[in-house]
């Protein structure tokens, strides 16, 4: 322990009296270490988090779905069955996602919530910080319990941290009790989702209205229907149950309800994952993201590295005669490895405390930038645990021993005689590629392969943002309505409908107002089943909705929209033929529909689709007939191809969530305030917080490639300059150690021009050996970047021809510095 202190001591002296070569060796390491640990923060806090709730390795998600389908929801009633009847769960819980109007004085708050069976914080093992959680007796009796449980950070930022234990609150015009406000540790066990409040299921009718608005006065009660899927089941395993025996017994009950409830469950199948997997499909293009972003971090690291150990292989260059004395007066070559080692590790950990620094920064920025609404699919959690911390530690010394190993074991093995005499002698002679050498080699290679992705990346968000989304979003106005929150009846909803298209059409500068159900590119989507009159198809209804559908892929599915009048002339998607929805399609008039030009194509190839009909539930109908065809669009990424879809009218399919649409003769940011004071005037207690432009959702769509764009472009960046700053160390090395050959050369007529042509050739040859090295290797990775990309082969042409222009660049630039030194060589200094 004494010697190795000893050791410490002089790393840490050598180290202070070489203050540019610490300086600049750390910034490296700085640099490569804060852009793992910043990603490695995000991906942690994102998808290895531990879930904060008692003996997480026990809690489990099952998940209802169809065969081959999606991991998806169950209804109320097969939620009761697998918790009566499956033996393997200490408890078995249901979540709902809900929406809620807080009201809030004049106004109201629209906050995001979960509506749970009564025993979820019991199966979850999470207490109340004050007061107390939900229980099974607050979910006893439909609508006798109206109580509600606040989240630490919500009671933090709406009530300031005061007393509510037994306060009122408003939530969709019923007075709430609250009973308890969880610790600040629990976010929740769903992934990158944090809810608001927690009420009990018994209060269904009043916190999940049905999206067609209420044909009397109470709600349908969804506690009922089975075919309504709409919750998620978490489940406690009972001590030594494995989740695959917890699997086989969960299957067994889906497949006694397939059974006894034919028309509702066929061919419906259960799979059991561990919470802390989280949903597996949204894991998994989440780990693709990440995987993605940890291998370039990756890759600047190791640059970083390989240009540390070159700094260290130059400054062993002028130790050789310290290194010397010290084996002939008996010191062991582990002796001195091990010095040499205890230095790199210092400037490591040195270089990694100021990385973490930079981590902290970028992560703050990244707080004080989120994304937008609807711009991922979670929300990301940005902060540092004890994890990332012990990552950062841990990484620091590995990076030091792996950049400082090969230096070291070459600085302990010198030529003791000419090294005692302080003769120049080159480390690696006799060989046609240096240890130094073959590392700038090895930073071109994996500069180009980033390089080269952060170029498919910005072409592909140059093609992105040339997409035309198929209508006008540049004075457009979105505003979502949710009057479902309020429990209107459908006479209600209609007339307040009618009211806010009628006053803020009324509004200077608007030039038109509709209604529709689904926003394009707002991730909210409908697909239904189809069957056309005359052709054969599957005539089950196969609604789905909801945030996360994925666009329409069999020919008997097909993406549904209901909207109001004026909304092609809204939105600036024309009708190309027939005609567009009118007055007279009302609620007891023939069931009419519009389609897009994809479908006609798909259905009615060659025939006229005017007057044809379909059904959305078979052959019972009802008939809709198709009086309309409209241009495609977008739907429901910028990325998809084209895509089958069918318009439905408001009248006669009427909805209470609907958005509102308004085209601006100006700026429609500039009509956002008076649109929310038009449509608060007419209902005080709805909230509208989210009036934005067009654009800002054209933002979110394509914010995922942009900052991927920008993520992988700076790494490449860094990457490059790392990159350059390594090539002209190795050259100005490479100049100093053959002073007296070039002087000689000169002395013997050799021009200035030879000697720039020989060191630019040396430098050269290292340039195109990593250049060939780098683009094989990013021709095989760019293959993992078609998923990420709009519109761009991975084989893009121009994008390698490009960046390999710009990395030669670089490099010639970084080698001219010393190049036009060696010319500079005073023949008779040189010689003397």
């Amino acid at each position: 322990m004494k010697s190795f202190w000893q050791d410490v001591r002089y790393g840490a002296r050598a180290l202070w009296k070489s203050p540019g070569f610490t300086l600049v060796a750390a910034l490296s390491i700085a640099l490569g270490i804060g852009a793992n640990a910043a990603i490695s923060s995000l991906v942690n806090a994102t998808l290895l988090r531990r879930l904060p709730v008692a003996e997480p390795e026990r809690l489990a998600f099952v998940f209802s779905g169809t065969q081959g389908g999606l991991y998806s929801t169950t209804s109320y009633p097969d939620y009761v069955d697998f918790r009566d009847r499956s033996e393997v769960f200490e408890g078995l819980a249901a979540r709902g996602g809900i929406s809620a109007s807080l009201g809030a004085g004049d106004g109201a708050d629209l906050v995001a919530g979960s509506i749970v069976s009564g025993n979820y914080f019991e199966v979850l093992g999470v207490p109340a910080a004050r007061g107390r959680v939900l229980t099974p007796e607050d979910d006893r009796t439909p609508g006798a319990h109206p109580v509600v449980v606040l989240s630490h950070g919500f009671w933090q930022r709406r009530f300031g941290g005061a007393e509510v234990v037994g306060r009122e609150v408003n939530l969709n015009g019923q007075s709430f009790t609250v009973v308890g406000v969880l610790p600040a540790e629990y976010t929740g066990v769903d992934l990158g989702r944090a809810d608001d409040i927690y009420v009990p299921m018994s209060m269904q009718a009043v916190m999940r209205p049905p999206r067609g608005g209420y044909s009397g006065e109470m709600n349908p009660d969804l506690l009922k229907v089975r075919g309504n899927r709409w919750l998620w089941m978490v489940g406690r395993l009972k001590p030594n149950v494995e989740p695959e025996q917890a699997q086989a017994a969960v299957a067994v009950v889906s497949k006694q309800l397939d059974q006894s409830y034919p028309d509702t469950n066929t061919d419906r199948t259960v799979t059991l994952t561990r919470a802390g997997e989280g949903d597996p499909q949204s894991r998994a293009s989440l780990v693709s993201v990440a995987r993605l972003l940890l291998s370039v971090v990756g890759i600047v690291l190791l640059i970083a590295c390989a240009n540390v150990a070159n700094l260290l292989l130059a400054r062993a260059s002028g130790r050789r005669r310290e290194m010397a004395l010290r084996l002939a007066l008996g010191a062991s070559r582990w002796r001195i490895v091990r010095q040499l080692l205890t230095e790199s590790v210092l400037l490591a950990l040195l270089g990694g405390a100021a990385g973490l620094m930079l981590a902290l920064w970028a992560i703050d920025l990244m707080k004080a930038a989120p994304p937008p609404p609807g711009a991922l699919p979670i929300a990301p959690v940005f902060t540092v645990d004890v994890r990332v911390l012990g990552f950062t530690l841990a990484l620091s010394a590995l990076t030091g021993v792996l950049f400082g190993l090969a230096p070291a074991l070459q600085a302990s093995r010198p030529d003791l005689v000419p090294a005692l005499k302080d003769e120049t002698v080159s480390l690696d002679r006799g060989r046609r590629f240096s240890l130094r050498g073959l590392l700038v080699v090895a930073q071109v290679a994996l500069s180009l392969v980033l390089l080269v992705g952060a170029g498919l990346f910005l072409r592909s968000v140059r093609h992105a943002r040339a997409i035309d989304p198929g209508f006008d979003a540049e004075r457009l106005l979105v505003a979502q309505l949710n009057i479902n929150l309020l429990r209107y009846t459908r006479a209600q909803g209609r007339e307040f409908y009618r009211q806010v298209v009628e006053r803020v059409g009324s509004l200077p500068g608007v030039e038109s107002v509709s209604l529709t159900r689904n926003v394009a590119l707002t991730g909210g989507a409908s697909t239904r089943g189809l069957l056309i009159e005359g052709q054969t198809g599957d005539g089950n209804d196969l609604r789905s909705d909801g945030a996360g559908a994925s666009s329409p892929s069999s020919n008997n599915t097909v993406g549904v929209n209901v909207i109001g009048l004026n909304y092609f002339k809204t939105f600036g998607v024309p009708v190309v033929r027939g005609r567009d929805f009118g007055a007279s399609d009302a609620e007891e008039g023939p069931g009419v529909v519009v389609v897009n030009e994809a479908f006609a194509a798909r259905h009615f190839a060659g025939q006229d689709p005017l007057g044809k009909r379909l059904s959305f539930n078979g052959a019972r109908g009802p008939w809709r007939e198709i009086v309309g065809v409209a241009r495609d669009s977008k739907y429901y990424t910028l990325g998809e191809a084209r895509t089958p879809f069918v318009y439905l009218p408001l009248a006669q399919n009427h909805e209470t969530g609907m958005a509102l649409v308004v085209r601006a003769g100006g700026e429609p940011a500039a009509l956002a305030a008076s649109v929310r004071r038009e449509v608060q005037s007419i209902e005080k207690n709805l909230p509208l917080t989210d009036a934005r432009p067009m654009t800002e959702v054209l933002g979110a769509a394509l914010y995922a490639a942009r900052t991927g764009a920008a993520l992988v472009t700076g790494f490449g960046l860094l990457a490059l300059v790392l990159a350059a700053v390594g090539l002209y160390g190795v050259m100005a090395y490479t100049v100093a150690r053959r002073t007296r050959e070039v002087g000689i050369r000169m002395a013997l007529g050799a021009q200035r021009r030879d000697v720039l042509r020989l060191v630019l050739r040396e430098a050269l040859a290292l340039v195109a050996c990593g250049v060939a090295l780098g683009l094989a290797g990013a021709w095989a990775a760019s293959r993992l970047l078609a998923g990420f990309l709009y519109g761009v082969s991975t084989t893009d042409p121009l994008t390698f021809l490009g960046t390999t222009a710009v990395l030669v660049a670089a490099a010639l630039l970084a080698v001219l510095v010393p190049a036009r030194r060696a010319t500079k060589v005073d023949p008779m200094v040189a010689l003397r």
